[in-house]
């Protein structure tokens, strides 16, 4: 069945319509999630968040620009990204706090890296902690800030290539 079918067997009977989504792009959305995350109930809970989040936002995908196949890809890469982050997080808050010479010296290259991103311009500084501490991606912090996403993206690449001379 081709994508245009397909949608609109979602539109005249939404439960048999997604029944075919998922056993036509179950697979390629398992193995997108896959790419990234480790446990399988994670790729499975992915793989649901991608077909749900696709059926309510459908008019959101325009046929013209690309099969079906790549936009769920892209949407489970995507959603994948978000969930390696967020366990990423939760192990880490995880960790035991120890007082050992390896705590102390995280804690002092952690107080480095304030200190270096302090010396950044307010802008820059708060693209990167938006993108690296505050889980959002380059765009979601683009939004947040009100600026283009171009040149956000500019700005954060220049920034990182400006915190090892300020780290020195």
């Amino acid at each position: 069945m081709d994508d245009l079918r397909l949608l609109e067997l979602l539109e005249t009977n939404p439960s048999e319509g997604m029944a075919l989504l998922e056993k036509e792009y179950g697979e390629p959305v398992r193995f997108a999630a896959a790419q990234r995350l480790d446990s399988a109930e994670d790729i499975r809970l992915c793989a649901h968040d991608t077909f749900s989040d696709f059926y309510l936002h459908r008019e959101r995908f325009d046929p013209a620009k690309g099969s079906l196949r790549a936009y769920l890809t892209a949407i489970s890469e995507r959603k994948a990204i978000r969930r390696w982050r967020e366990n990423q997080r939760q192990w880490l808050a995880a960790q035991p706090a120890d007082l050992s010479e390896n705590a102390i010296g995280a804690w002092e290259r952690k107080e480095q890296l304030r200190q270096a991103l302090a010396r950044l311009p307010e802008l820059d500084r708060n693209i990167l902690l938006l993108k690296y501490f505050g889980g959002c991606t380059t765009r979601e912090a683009a939004a947040r800030l009100g600026i283009d996403y171009e040149r956000a993206k500019k700005r954060a690449q220049r920034a990182l290539k400006k915190l090892p001379q300020l780290l020195e």
